[in-house]
């Protein structure tokens, strides 16, 4: 079994705020009135990771509402729930010289899933490639 499955590249909405009461609750605002739902969230400090299903789409919606909104790529993954599995991928990143600048995890119905944010994308993918087919 590999440690890690089902890789992928996929865009990610960024938002920043101020690190103030509501600002949360004013961007979850804005995407419950379009209808858009967010699969996974980040939150630290003044920063709010996305994942959503339309991130060109929401980041042009926060944008027309005021908020400081970008799309950028990540990597997300689909981890077995066994221990080592994260530290193997991270051996091999460090190996690599790859730094993982940030990453976040969630559950779906189908399992654990990962972002992470690799200081050299296209590189960490093809390392997963190769990873998950050991």
């Amino acid at each position: 079994m590999s440690a890690m499955e089902g890789k992928m590249i996929i865009q990610q909405v960024t938002v920043k705020t101020e690190n103030r009461e509501g600002q949360l609750q004013g961007v979850m605002e804005v995407l419950g009135q379009e209808k858009m739902n967010v699969e996974a969230l980040s939150v630290a400090d003044t920063v709010m990771r996305l994942i959503v299903a339309q991130p060109e789409q929401t980041a042009r919606v926060l944008k027309e509402q005021g908020f400081q909104a970008e799309v950028t790529n990540v990597l997300r993954i689909k981890v077995p729930s066994r221990a080592g599995a994260l530290a193997q991928m991270l051996t091999a990143f460090a190996r690599e010289e790859i730094n993982l600048e940030y990453m976040y995890a969630f559950a779906t119905g189908e399992g654990d899933e990962m972002i992470l944010c690799p200081s050299a994308l296209e590189k960490a993918d093809a390392l997963l490639a190769d990873f998950l087919e050991q």
